[in-house]
């Protein structure tokens, strides 16, 4: 699983060299709001999600986080994969869709209600709110394994 995940990390490493060097190639300009967002993502804090949040009342700034995402998002309907590549799992473990219990509230953020709504508005309501749930369980699940590995690695078996 660590080779498959390496070997994940370099193929987007690669696939990113290969986008930059087309841009340099075709001449499409570089787009600094785009960088932006890029460098802010993924987000690994509370106060990083309050920045963003701050950040995207700014139409100029909301709009090039719709469209980082439409990039993240590609041809695919995969809610998970955009998620995992705007909060890291360990931000993830602190939010849920609704906000019960002591964790926050995914639904009451512009990025979530408004940002990434709007990227999978051909999904449907439910489906993308469904998505959106699965995808912070997964990361939750990836979490308690996580743990539980190192908890297990530190006994020594």
């Amino acid at each position: 699983m660590l080779a498959q995940n390496t070997l994940l990390r370099e193929c987007k490493v690669a696939i990113k060299n290969v986008q930059r060097s087309v841009c340099l190639m075709t001449g499409e300009e570089k787009d600094d709001a785009l960088d932006e967002v890029a460098r802010m993502l993924p987000l690994n804090t509370v106060e990083s999600v309050f920045e963003i949040e701050e950040k995207l009342k700014e139409p100029q700034f909301a709009q090039a986080t719709t469209t980082y995402c439409h990039k993240l998002k590609g041809t695919s309907q995969d809610v998970d994969g955009v998620i995992r590549n705007i909060l890291t799992d360990n931000l993830l473990e602190s939010f849920n869709w609704d906000g019960r219990g002591d964790k926050r509230a995914l639904a009451k953020l512009t990025l979530f209600e408004k940002v990434l709504r709007g990227v999978f508005q051909l999904h449907g309501a439910f489906e993308y709110e469904k998505d959106v749930r699965k995808a912070v369980e997964k990361s939750h699940h990836r979490m308690k394994q996580k743990k539980y590995m190192e908890k297990k690695n530190k006994t020594g078996g």
